[in-house]
């Protein structure tokens, strides 16, 4: 089996396995979504220290992007993410899906807030770390950079179902049917625009940015909005709303057709392997 393919393989392996050990043990507790994070960075971790020779892994993690702040990349990171679901929920007003719960916003609600955008954003690289950092790359060397863009959003959308389909503490909102695809589907079309913001840094930081901002949008609209009436909500806005979905679809459509930085072939991820040593000669 080809390097890549040997590494892709492994680590989703490893992350559904693990993804799926959470669900099953934890289902109630709510530190199973602090877990689930980590995962990908304990799957690549693991990759490290067992297929990856030892004279390559620190090539390894230098190749994952942490290394580079990408700030050129901050602004789109931030404002796009927020635009994208800010706008999801404005569509919950405006159909009356939802009201507005004024209480709700003051002054230490927003204090929280900026500290709920930075804080997190650390910890939200256990997932892009495995994601964006390690797999990514991998699928662009078996394939062009739009096709691994979405296929690696794909398998991080799926890598929720297990907390979406048997725990009880993700996505609570909704039919579990209806949800989960949507939820997948949304994870996948916003995997697109990390996969940009990915390749047009060459750094992690960006994408875990946006990753939180759209986190801390998803968070703030469900203490901001109330639902009319049952699950409607769930279903217009946050991560399984069709709103939120057709916004990320149009987004991550718009970058497949022109991003700039997928104009020109991807960098090789050279296959972790030990360099020869010279022979001496006497």
């Amino acid at each position: 089996m080809k390097t890549p393919l040997r590494d892709i393989v492994a680590y989703l392996a490893i992350t559904y396995g693990l993804a799926l050990l959470i669900a099953f043990g934890l289902p109630h507790a709510h530190i199973n979504l602090l877990l689930s994070v980590m995962v990908p960075t304990v799957a690549v971790g693991i990759l490290t220290f067992t297929i990856t020779p030892r004279g390559s892994r620190r090539r390894l993690w230098r190749e994952i992007g942490l290394g580079r702040a990408g700030f050129r990349s901050w602004p789109a990171a931030i404002v796009v993410p927020l635009l994208l679901c800010g706008g999801a929920y404005g569509t919950a007003l405006l159909i009356g899906a939802g009201h507005l719960h004024v209480g709700a916003i003051s002054a230490s609600a927003v204090a929280n807030l900026v500290v709920a955008f930075v804080v997190p954003t650390v910890i939200i690289l256990g997932e892009e770390i495995g994601w964006r950092g390690y797999l990514l790359p991998r699928f662009q060397q078996l394939t062009g950079r739009r096709r691994a863009a979405v296929i690696t959003g794909f398998a991080h959308g799926l890598f929720h179902l297990p907390l979406i389909l048997i725990a009880t503490t993700y996505d609570t909102g909704g039919a579990r049917w209806i949800v989960a695809p949507c939820a997948v589907l949304t994870i996948t079309a916003a995997g697109v625009l990390y996969a940009w913001l990915r390749d047009r840094s060459n750094s992690v930081w960006p994408v875990a940015i946006a990753h939180n901002a759209a986190n801390t949008v998803f968070d703030l609209g469900a203490s901001a909005v109330v639902a009319t009436s049952g699950s409607s909500l769930a279903y217009v806005a946050g991560e399984t709303g069709f709103a939120t979905l057709g916004a990320c679809v149009v987004v991550a459509l718009v970058l497949l057709r022109w991003a700039r930085v997928w104009r020109t072939p991807a960098a090789v991820v050279h296959p972790a392997e030990p360099q020869p040593v010279p022979a001496l000669h006497a």
